[in-house]
């Protein structure tokens, strides 16, 4: 539960991220099927090349190279067609269509007096560069700058390199950007522009109360959740959050409680982040024979140091990398006696790939994650090491270091139910597991964060496994409300799930409202398919949320 309420935690981290990355749904300038017309006077063109103007090199337009490949690709193919005027303006709108698509949005395609009797048609480049970056409204440090944008006076303006740009200032700002004509003494240089920033910071601290039940009847049902997000701390566009949550039910005797910290960095393409989580839990009992009261309770620790880099993006994706190292420990005790079968203590490292594409209205969000233990400051699970009453060895019952595959896939769109205007949302996770695994790294399944319509208080487990949740909202007469339903189902498997309970069906009826600073997630939801060890009676659920 405490590992998934985590990785729910750290994705709305990143989904806040994400609200700020800015999505340009460019589209083609016109029509480019027919590029050569029928015309007189017209020249054969057997060969159409780039050429460097007056002060660039031959290295300056290698990059462009692009522009002339997507010519000669073109279906109509043009090389050995007689080129009039207009076809020729044609090609050349082609070419510059081809520089806009790339985000080329300052550079030009000339073409110099020259004589095309020979059958070859010469292109140039008026490369497209920044002069300047110009402050016109609030203040920012060099250092923020030069972290926070992934270029420099003199580079090649790209529209891929200003948007992430962009998106690392509006992560601490309220940012409008504009590109001029850059002048020198009341003359336009050419082929030069400057970039024109106003820049409102945003508010410095955000405050975040939430109250839900999303406990188990053990440590506490209901909830407290306090977060401080705190914009641009060190004054490098970075971002400092903590967190806190505690149980509510009993503050003193069973309880649940968690400390939570994370801090990102931008530099440039890279995203540089760490956190850090400490979870406490106790629960209050009598033994059954003796009638004496016990205590039993827990730690566990987790740190991540992640690294990330933004490969590709356009106005309608964002693919990164990502690599992590990490390190957990966790401890559990009986009336402070420590249970040492229990103590689990690993580190290893984690590779993966995340993508963003927008598709017209729709936003489309994957991830795929290898994960891998290793030996550096771990100690062997009590499952890697059993041996009978006489010492000898019996067969492994998990790894603690074992491979670990696991991918995500959300899927958003808006659409028009009996003329009234909907959404529909898809979650899916799985994961693969090539070996046997310890407890702690198996899939779970029933409860709000996999499968709703259960109360999570029992779940299904396995080596493999993968949920799917489908909801579809309606907006309500009241403003900024929405009803939802859903049907969500999961499945188990590998050596460590059980025959007939391997598989839920579960579905969801709520509510939600955002009004002002104030969220409102109410819903009920029962179970439908279900092995008979997990209940599938009618359960409830709320989450409220106040933010500043």
């Amino acid at each position: 539960m405490q590992d998934q309420r985590l990785k729910e935690l750290n994705q709305q981290l990143q989904d806040q991220l994400a609200q700020q990355t800015p999505y340009q749904n460019i589209k083609p300038l016109q029509d480019f099927k027919h590029l050569v017309v029928e015309e007189s006077p017209c020249v054969t063109v057997k060969e159409i090349s780039l050429i460097p103007l007056i002060g660039q090199s031959e290295s300056d337009l290698q990059q462009f190279n692009f522009v002339i490949k997507a010519i000669k690709k073109h279906p109509q193919n043009i090389l050995s067609k007689c080129i009039g005027t207009q076809s020729l303006h044609n090609i050349v709108n082609y070419a510059q269509n081809e520089l806009l698509k790339k985000g080329f949005v300052t550079s030009q395609i000339v073409v110099s007096p020259q004589d095309l009797n020979q059958g070859n048609l010469n292109l140039s480049i008026q490369i497209g560069r920044l002069n300047k970056i110009v402050i016109q409204e609030g203040k920012i440090s060099s250092l923020q700058l030069k972290t926070g944008l992934p270029f420099k006076a003199g580079d090649i303006v790209n529209l891929k390199r200003l948007d992430q740009g962009l998106e690392n200032l509006k992560r601490v700002y309220a940012v409008d950007m504009q590109i001029t004509p850059a002048t020198a003494q009341d003359k336009e240089l050419t082929g030069y522009s400057d970039l024109i920033l106003k820049l409102q910071p945003l508010q410095k601290v955000n405050f975040n109360l939430n109250v839900d039940d999303s406990g188990n009847q053990d440590t506490g049902t209901y909830m407290g959740n306090i977060s401080l997000g705190v914009n641009n701390p060190f004054h490098l566009n970075d971002i400092l959050s903590l967190n806190v949550s505690h149980s509510l039910d009993d503050f003193h005797e069973s309880l649940n409680r968690s400390y939570f910290i994370s801090y990102q960095l931008p530099v440039g393409y890279y995203d540089l982040g760490f956190s850090y989580n400490d979870y406490q839990y106790r629960q209050g009992t009598v033994a059954p024979e003796s009638g004496y009261p016990v205590i039993y309770h827990g730690n566990s620790q987790q740190a991540n140091l992640n690294l990330s880099r933004v490969i590709s993006r356009s106005g309608q994706h964002k693919t990164s990398v990502y690599g992590k190292l990490y390190h957990k420990e966790s401890q559990s005790f009986l009336n402070d006696i420590e249970i040492n079968v229990l103590h689990r203590k690993t580190s290893g490292w984690n590779l993966g790939v995340q993508h963003r594409q927008y598709l017209g209205n729709a936003v489309l969000d994957g991830s795929i994650d290898y994960r891998r233990g290793m030996g550096v400051e771990a100690r062997t699970a009590p499952e890697e090491n059993i041996t009978d009453v006489y010492g000898n060895h019996l067969p492994i019952e998990g790894y603690s270091r074992a491979p670990l595959w696991s991918a995500d896939l959300r899927f958003t769109t808006p659409f028009l139910l009996l003329d009234k205007p909907a959404q529909y949302r898809l979650n899916w996770r799985g994961q693969y597991a090539p070996k046997i695994l310890v407890p702690n790294d198996r899939f779970y399944i029933g409860g709000r964060y996999s499968v709703r319509g259960f109360d999570g208080e029992l779940m299904l487990s396995g080596d493999n496994g993968q949920y799917l949740q489908q909801e579809i909202s309606l907006n309500a007469p009241i403003p900024n409300t929405q009803f939802y339903m859903a049907v969500d189902q999961g499945w188990v498997n590998g050596r460590n799930s059980i025959p007939g309970q391997r598989y839920l069906l579960g579905s969801v009826l709520g509510l939600r409202t955002y009004q002002n600073s104030f969220y409102l997630d109410a819903f009920t939801g029962r179970g439908l398919i279900a092995p008979d060890s997990i209940k599938k009676d009618w359960i409830t659920g709320f989450s409220i949320n106040l933010s500043y």
